[in-house]
């Protein structure tokens, strides 16, 4: 079998997986909230106050702009010099774009790709720079949930009973043992200790890693922990917009609002559904049992529109914006040559 034939059969499948867990994640979204009618949802969004709601827009703003120091410190790592308003434009389009469309690897990838490349960024820099903020992400997300299951293993213990109760269908394939917050903290506290390994091995300049033909670069590891600093309050600054959003009075804390959105963030990620829809819902749901869904429901769908459709709009005109000015400019120099 060819290399090519290969890479055709693993998108296929991947691409297969996917839309399966689509389907699945609707239909369990389905069978949790057919009793709740749009009027009750419509009903609880009114009663968010306003304030949050312009508290949570000016989270999300405050998310996108520590998202473009992963481009700022993969650049500079580099050595690369680009003025910063031309670096956040680039990271802001990227992650709005790939927030929303998903496969952020494909997505993200072609407009910072296509945005670098118009500001003079070689295309091996621009593949380094991708590599380096999918990697930081990676590391970032993967400490969170390290650091919620060894120390709010109870969180996952919740969100896996409910739908361990709610999803019939899926229940014979979830482990009792998963059910167990020993085994959960020691998943967690095995995790944290795996990822200081590795940026205790990556040391001062960093590592090579060979698998199979490709190369991997590891950077220093006061790289990789700046990156790890910022992945933490870029998702914690998400988590705080749902926390704004949600009722008070329900006794919820960050913590547990937090732990909650990393565990249903995982899981959307590794889904690879577009912007995670469905499984982010189900699995936030499952974790936030004592919120009243039509109000859950309510916050979601206002978080979805405030984090995702709106930036992912304006990122959209962006790009537009950025393809005029370039046609413009290619044609400027061909008139100048001739």
């Amino acid at each position: 079998m060819s290399q090519k034939t290969r890479k055709i059969l693993w998108r296929g499948t991947v691409l297969l997986l996917t839309v399966v867990i689509f389907v699945l994640a609707i239909k369990a979204l389905y069978g949790l909230t057919q009793t709740i009618s749009m009027q009750e949802i419509w009903n609880a969004i009114d009663q968010i106050s306003n304030i949050n709601i312009v508290m949570a827009v000016l989270v999300v703003a405050f998310g996108y702009l520590i998202l473009t120091l992963y481009d700022t410190i993969a650049l500079k790592h580099m050595g690369c010099q680009l003025p910063f308003h031309k670096v956040a434009l680039t990271s802001f389009t990227a992650y709005a774009i790939g927030h929303t469309v998903g496969l952020a690897v494909l997505s993200a990838s072609g407009v910072r790709y296509r945005m670098y490349r118009a500001h003079g960024i070689e295309a091996e820099y621009i593949a380094n720079v991708v590599w380096l903020v999918s990697m930081a992400f990676t590391f970032g997300i993967s400490t969170l949930v390290s650091l919620s299951l060894a120390f709010n293993p109870e969180a996952t213990v919740t969100m896996i009973s409910q739908l361990n109760a709610q999803l019939t269908d899926v229940s014979a394939s979830i482990p009792d043992m998963m059910l167990n917050v020993g085994v959960i903290r020691g998943v967690g506290l095995a995790m944290l200790v795996l990822i200081m390994t590795i940026i205790a091995w990556s040391g001062r300049t960093g590592r090579h890693v060979k698998i199979k033909g490709w190369r991997f670069d590891l950077p220093p590891a006061t790289m990789l922990i700046q990156q790890i600093i910022i992945s933490i309050i870029d998702l914690a600054s998400v988590a705080f917009v749902l926390y704004l959003l949600l009722p008070h009075a329900a006794g919820i804390d960050f913590l547990t609002v937090f732990s909650a959105f990393i565990q249903s963030m995982i899981l959307a990620i590794l889904s690879h559904v577009p912007g995670g829809l469905g499984v982010f819902e189900v699995t936030m749901i499952a974790s936030l049992p004592q919120v009243d869904k039509p109000y859950l429901l309510a916050v979601l769908l206002l978080f979805r529109i405030l984090y995702y459709i709106l930036p992912f709009l304006l990122a959209v005109l962006f790009f537009i914006m950025h393809e005029i000015w370039l046609h413009t400019k290619n044609n400027k120099s061909q008139n100048n040559n001739s």
